[in-house]
This record gives structure tokens, C-alpha cells and sequence, in this order.
């Protein structure tokens, strides 16, 4: 429904939603971003194989990102969901696509490191 573009209030919304807590203290020095596509398409935001259909109410919501700090317990990521049968192998894959380091990273990344086709 292209209408989204100007009432974003009519993107389905999921029923239940969980964070997903850092493990330990650090920075964020990497992320994985084919496992969380992964996770999501394991809880109905894309598809496993092409005959399953999409819910476009599951979503991932990003709290951190590469260079910020972060404490243990605290929120990397929000996954909004409304089926929880693989809720756990989801939400322990999301955990691990994010890599937690004592140290910064010493160089910031930008925000567009190339543009394709140009």
C-alpha cells in the first residue's frame, strides 16, 4: 500500500515485541546484517522459501550502531514479532550479529561508503 509514504500509521503494527540485550560491556565494532535478515525472515519478515507469504508487521528496530557504546543489558535491538514459534533461535541470532568489543573503533565509517551503479 503506497499510501505509507504519507501515513506511516498504516504499516501493520506486530502484536508483541522484545529487546535484545548486550551480553557484556563495550563498543559496537560490527554487525552482521545477513543474519538479521535472516532472523527476520525466520519470524515471517521475508521469506524462507518463495511460496511463504510476508508479515509486514515484523520489523527489527536498531537502537545501536557501529561505533557507539553499550552497557550489558541494555537494548542493542528491538524485534517486533507476531509469531513466536522460532522467537528464541531469532533473537539469539540477532545477539550474535552484533560484535562487541572492550576497545572503539579507531576509525569512524560513513554513513554512505559507495554509491552502486555510479
Amino acid at each position: 500500500d503506497e499510501r505509507v509514504i504519507d501515513a506511516p500509521q498504516r504499516v501493520p503494527k506486530a502484536r508483541s515485541r522484545i529487546d535484545v540485550p548486550s551480553e557484556g560491556d563495550g563498543y559496537i565494532t560490527g554487525t552482521n546484517c545477513e543474519h538479521f535478515g535472516m532472523a527476520l525472515a525466520m519470524l515471517g519478515g521475508g521469506r524462507e522459501k518463495k511460496e511463504d507469504a510476508i508479515d509486514p508487521g515484523v520489523a527489527l528496530e536498531f537502537h545501536k550502531r557501529v561505533g557507539d557504546p553499550v552497557k550489558k543489558g541494555e537494548s542493542m535491538a528491538t524485534i517486533h514479532y507476531n509469531d513466536d514459534a522460532k522467537l528464541d533461535e531469532a533473537k539469539t541470532m540477532v545477539a550474535a550479529s552484533y560484535f562487541v568489543a572492550t576497545e572503539a573503533p579507531r576509525e569512524k565509517r560513513p554513513l554512505i561508503r559507495r554509491i552502486l551503479g555510479a
